[in-house]
């Protein structure tokens, strides 16, 4: 593909499989870009490509992550939210017309995998859904091996998922890129065992737990190449136990990361990107990064090896596009100014050379108004 198929790609709305093409070329067609950004608007994609290859665009991209806070705008229940492709399909295009950004992602919750693994839900009528950690599926260590995989035609959820994937990407068209969201196996597994034992397990079983995750992690391939199937061009991992609010760092390693890097690869040779993300306090990025190789790392907080946000560009912005990260207490407690001013300081920072989209830390709190949505957006155009 040479320069002009990629421009013309861009314009109708397609990012090319990175994969596919030389890095030189892609970072040509990003500077091009990047010039062409001081002179006129650039479209949504346009705008995400060139941060994406680490050029300044014409604004800071910006997602204000709105998934289950959308609900507000259409009425929808969080039980049909969650168990409903096609309503919830119009909860995440109403958010996005009614609020915008560049990019919208696709997460419902954590626990659509561990749903279909067979763990009892609870669905409230004002908050997402959760297991029922009453209903443990796995009662002790022996329920790992005894974890079998499942055929993903027959899970519920996640065929509503893909559903919703397959609904967003024709709605949206060539208007703005929709991402894809895997829970990882260790969250999963959390899930099915209960947080607290489950971290006990992993320090005291770690064959028992790793055999589950290996049980897991095929049937997660087969989901995200669905997803990529269904016409995503990119699927962020979570794999939030790689922080200090998790497991220990070498402990994720043993235990998660392999399987991370499996599902990686496997998204990566269906020609999309992979971002991890991770809401953990002090996520673990260098770790991440070695397993994985993302090209996209959202995070909540600072990684465990940075002090501060300058070092965290410096550390990390030069090899992969960083999301976030705006904290959910100044999004439910502060001011549209205030979190306008925090937009600032860290598109100040973040935004130098590309490499940077502005967004929350995690999803934007699901019961709170989308005012500070609102000041998310205006900040990125007023400041990015």
């Amino acid at each position: 593909m040479n320069t002009g198929k990629i421009f013309n790609a861009l314009r109708q709305g397609i990012i090319p499989p990175p994969n596919e093409i030389p890095k030189p070329l892609l970072k040509a067609v990003a500077s091009a870009i990047h010039v062409r950004g001081k002179i006129s608007n650039l479209t949504s994609v346009e705008r995400t490509f060139s941060a994406l290859f680490h050029r300044e665009p014409d604004h800071v991209p910006v997602t204000p992550l709105l998934c289950s806070a959308a609900r507000q705008i259409n009425g929808i229940s969080f039980p049909d939210l969650s168990l409903d492709g096609e309503k919830a399909a119009d909860v995440f295009y109403s958010g996005w017309e009614f609020v915008g950004g560049d990019l919208i992602v696709l997460m419902l919750d954590l626990s659509v995998e561990a749903a279909d693994f067979g763990q009892a839900m609870e669905y409230p009528d004002m908050s997402t859904a959760r297991p029922d950690y009453s209903r443990p599926v796995i009662k002790n260590k022996d329920g790992y091996g005894k974890l079998k995989p499942i055929k993903l035609s027959e899970a519920r959820r996640m065929q509503e998922f893909l559903k919703l994937c397959e609904i967003m990407v024709k709605r949206v068209g060539l208007r703005g890129l929709v991402g894809g969201f895997i829970f990882g196996p260790a969250g999963i597994l959390s899930m099915l065992r209960g947080a607290e034992n489950f971290f006990k397990d992993c320090m005291l079983y770690p064959e028992e737990v790793r055999r589950a995750c290996e049980t897991i992690t095929g049937v997660l391939i087969e989901y995200a190449e669905a997803q990529c199937d269904a016409g995503i061009p990119a699927i962020a991992i979570d794999t939030l136990y790689a922080s200090q609010s998790g497991l220990p760092k070498k402990v994720w390693e043993d235990i998660e990361g392999p399987f991370a890097r499996d599902i990686s690869n496997a998204i990566k040779a269906k020609g999309c990107m992979v971002g991890i993300h991770n809401c953990g306090h002090g996520p673990y990025a260098d770790v991440q990064l070695k397993w994985t190789e993302p090209d996209v790392l959202s995070i909540a907080h600072l990684p465990d090896d940075c002090g501060n946000i300058v070092e965290l560009k410096e550390k990390y912005g030069s090899d992969v596009t960083i999301i976030g990260y705006i904290p959910t207490q100044l999004l439910i407690h502060g001011t549209p100014l205030e979190v306008m001013d925090e937009c600032r300081r860290q598109i100040d920072v973040m935004a130098r050379g590309g490499g940077y989209i502005l967004a929350p830390g995690c999803e934007y709190p699901p019961n709170i108004p989308l005012t500070n949505a609102f000041a998310m957006m205006e900040a990125a155009k007023r400041f990015g």
